[in-house]
């Protein structure tokens, strides 16, 4: 007697796939018989029950992507990391669940367990989503293709982020000194921006796991330093402007005091680089800055289980939306005067308003249209602050039109953003 386990989830993997277990006993062709699943969310504590008949070929599917419910860390100013790293807690980002197989029959009407015969396995899910594309199980930790693959092992591996090398093709590079490749992704950023790359930084779940990242300053003059990680499954490695000249890491460079022209990030397993190199560029000297207008900030969790932002700095624009509900009143004050002049027949009761903040980018690239369907379609949005706060926002956009001309023609990208907090009247 036995459960055989046939099929199940890599043991780190993302929670935007079938999450199957295919299991077969050698007793699924008993009457009345039934696979029992036990599930252990471990952050939370919680225990769920599972009975599933055998299907017609005698095998159980279960899947558990509707048990797994996750959301990156937000309740704290997390884009405002000044320390070496951001954490990650286990249940936000991540989250592992257990899982205990046993056999069960109903036996004279009552369910009896099947004492001593189980199978048990753990997964950790991340907050990450794949496609169908993309197949059923995709590996995130041996597929040669980079837009799957987690594992930082080699100078050609994302980050945790949607930016690609040719989400934004950076047309100064070389008067920079910089020869473009698939192995450098550029990125602009203003001197007030601040933000995270993550990473998966445990080697629990990935091999030869990043333990440091590096951190170039181009500029007046030029400074390096790596930094190491304290180990953890998610980090967030705080990698913008305002993260470095305000980092409480005294070894951190800090580009703003350099004058910076750019500087780069990579990921580090001892002496090897594990991650491609990102380079940050200074927008406001190289052409991504409006001084007319006070650029918006965007930050969303993205579809490796990162966060990956955008500054839209052309016209912005606030609508107050006010629901209001008014009722009218008989003019009468109980007193023998009736009612004075300045007594109100008709009363508005608590209005809610709901402020509605219209965007616009500069002219965006081709591929840059494709990053930001992660953010059209993310639950999870924040605009970002100057001082490294953040207000939950909601994006009110259906849809997202992805130009893809080829004729020279430049385009804006215009959406809505809803603060998910009522103004209080």
């Amino acid at each position: 007697m036995a459960i055989t386990i046939n099929g199940q989830p890599y043991t780190f993997t993302p929670r935007g796939q079938k999450l199957i277990y295919d299991l077969t006993s050698t007793n699924s062709g008993n009457t009345g018989f039934k696979f029992g699943i036990e599930v252990t969310d471990v952050a939370a504590g919680k225990t769920y029950n599972f009975f599933l008949d055998p299907s017609p070929d005698g095998h159980a599917y279960f899947d558990l992507n509707p048990l797994v419910n996750l959301r990156n860390k937000e309740n704290t100013p997390i884009h405002g990391t000044t320390a070496s790293q951001h954490i990650e807690p286990e249940g936000d980002s991540y989250n592992r669940y257990e899982m205990l197989f046993t056999e069960w029959w109903v036996i004279s009407g009552v369910l009896t367990e099947n004492d001593g015969v189980n199978n048990s396995a753990t997964t950790a899910v991340y907050n990450g989503y794949l496609q169908p594309i993309e197949g059923y199980r995709p590996n995130v930790f041996g597929s040669s293709n980079k837009e799957v693959k987690i594992v930082n092992n080699s100078n050609s591996d994302y980050m945790q982020s949607d930016r690609r090398f040719d989400t934004f093709t950076f047309a100064l590079a070389q008067s920079l000194g910089i020869t473009p490749s698939s192995n450098k992704v550029f990125i602009p950023a203003l001197s007030s921006d601040w933000g995270l790359l993550f990473v998966t930084g445990l080697d629990e779940f990935v091999p030869s796991a990043p333990d440091s990242y590096r951190v170039s300053v181009f500029g007046s003059s030029t400074s390096a330093a790596f930094i190491n990680f304290t180990p953890a499954t998610q980090i967030g490695i705080p990698c913008y402007p305002q993260n470095l000249t305000n980092s409480t890491n005294p070894l951190v460079p800090d580009p703003i005091a350099l004058d910076w022209d750019f500087y780069t990030i990579e990921a580090y397993n001892g002496a090897s680089i594990v991650s491609k190199t990102y380079y940050f560029f200074n927008a406001e000297k190289y052409g991504q800055f409006d001084c007319r207008y006070d650029y918006k900030r965007l930050a969303w969790t993205n579809s490796r289980g990162g966060w990956d932002y955008f500054n839209f700095i052309k016209k912005n624009e606030v609508t107050n939306n006010i629901e209001r509900k008014q009722y009218k009143r008989v003019l009468f004050n109980g007193t023998s005067t009736i009612f004075s002049r300045y007594d109100r027949q008709m009363y508005d009761r608590q209005n809610i308003v709901t402020q509605t903040i219209s965007l616009a980018s500069d002219w965006v690239q081709e591929n840059e249209f494709e990053f930001l369907r992660s953010l059209m379609v993310s639950n999870q949005v924040h605009l970002v602050n100057t001082d490294g706060t953040h207000i939950p926002v909601s994006v009110d956009e259906s849809s997202f039109l992805e130009r893809k001309e080829r004729n020279g023609k430049l385009y804006n990208v215009t959406l809505k953003v809803s603060h998910s907090q009522d103004y209080s009247s």
